[in-house]
């Protein structure tokens, strides 16, 4: 996984929430142009306590769920 710098309030947030969860976060680049920190999940219902206005994706199986607020990272910190 490659984690990048994000600098938006609502991403920033986002990712808090999701390690707080126990989650991976991975960036994602959607619909509209959007990029950002997502997560997966089987389910929308899963996505509990999201602390911003968030949107989601199908995947066919499971869901990915990510903050309405955009921002493509300030590059990569690390590989893993």
């Amino acid at each position: 996984m490659t984690e990048r710098t994000y600098t938006d309030p609502d991403c920033l947030a986002f990712v808090e929430w999701a390690e707080d969860s126990g989650l991976e976060v991975q960036h994602y680049e959607g619909r509209f142009f959007w990029k950002g920190p997502a997560v997966r999940l089987d389910y929308v219902g899963e996505a509990v306590g999201i602390p911003v206005p968030f949107q989601h994706d199908s995947l066919g199986l499971g869901v990915i769920v990510y903050p309405i607020s955009s921002d493509g990272g300030k590059g990569e910190e690390h590989g893993g």
